[in-house]
């Protein structure tokens, strides 16, 4: 198995894995929300139900798993002939958990906060959303061709890992995969095995 198909699995191991932790947490916060006692009592004196913070709770971890597998996918895969397919990734990972975040907490903003300081909540994540958006919207329509292409099978997706400079290897100077000086008609590198070509 050469390096990218490693990446490959890598990868599909970690959506695996991701979905896994999402689908049980949602499980999770979907049976707490039939607790008719959670719903009743009030957290301490304001109009908060334990249900109320159970559910920010989960829903807090669950966009903690999100936006950390958002930026693991930027720093540890690349995509050969579109570097900027894990950065647009990243990006539409970090729209999704910000939405999700804002549907976490306005049932918890609108108990504590005043009619006025619910617009304020509400402007912000809008911004903030906007900010997310206009990002996204700029990274889409830059690499328009490549997306097409990619989505046409122009584009086969082989992974890499950032950073790692092909041109470099094929002149023969280090091995992609461990990094061992490869001399320049080395076919494969004598410590791992990794295709030098």
């Amino acid at each position: 198995m050469n390096k990218g198909e490693a990446l490959k699995q890598d990868l599909g191991m970690r959506v695996v894995k991701l979905c896994i932790i999402v689908g049980v947490l949602f499980l999770f916060r979907y049976l707490v929300s039939y607790i008719k006692v959670f719903d009743e009592m009030r957290f301490f004196d304001t109009r908060l139900t334990v249900l109320d913070i159970a559910i920010a709770v989960v829903n807090a971890i669950i966009l903690v798993f999100l936006i950390k597998f958002g930026f693991y996918l930027s720093k540890h895969y690349e995509v050969v002939n579109f570097p900027k397919a894990m950065i647009i990734s990243k990006w539409l990972v970090i729209l999704i958990a910000a939405i999700v975040a804002y549907q976490t907490y306005y049932r918890i903003a609108r108990s504590l906060l005043r009619r006025h300081d619910i617009d304020a909540y509400n402007v912000v994540f809008l911004c903030v959303t906007l900010l997310i958006l206009v990002r996204l919207g700029v990274l889409v329509f830059s690499n328009m061709e490549k997306i097409t292409d990619l989505f046409t099978g122009k584009i086969k997706v082989d992974l890499k890992e950032p950073g790692v400079d092909e041109d470099l290897v094929k002149e023969g100077l280090k091995c992609k995969s461990c990094g061992k000086s490869l001399e320049k008609d080395m076919a494969f590198c004598s410590k791992c095995g990794t295709k030098a070509a």
